[in-house]
């Protein structure tokens, strides 16, 4: 078993700058929070696999390829299918915090909206 205290990874990660703190991984899993300032965020891209998010603390727009959008708040969790562009953007005043779990191990690239599709990604 492995353990983790949030409250401990969120300080580090917001006095280290630090955007992606991987948490927990294996060859088909991973665990990891993300530390978004205000504004900051992710470009529109898509996974090979499902993934969620929960909102730890602030406010996150996900928005799809074809504009449409959510703000999510503190509590709130979102499941993307594999391979659905989405985009994260920290919308609040407050820094925003997200917990992440993917079914393939760290390492693996995204698909962003800006480049092309490969035969394996299509």
């Amino acid at each position: 078993m492995e353990f983790v205290n949030l409250t401990q990874k969120i300080d580090e990660a917001g006095k280290d700058k630090q955007r992606n703190v991987h948490l927990f991984g294996t060859d088909n899993f991973r665990s990891w929070m993300l530390y978004f300032e205000p504004g900051d965020g992710t470009p529109m891209h898509f996974h090979q696999s499902p993934e969620t998010f929960l909102v730890i603390d602030g406010s996150c727009s996900v928005k799809g390829i074809k504009g449409d959008e959510r703000v999510l708040k503190k509590n709130d969790i979102v499941f993307l299918p594999a391979k659905e562009y989405y985009q994260l953007t920290s919308v609040g005043t407050a820094p925003l915090v997200l917990f992440g779990n993917r079914s393939e191990p760290f390492g693996v690239r995204p698909v962003r909206a800006d480049e092309p599709a490969s035969a394996e990604t299509a």
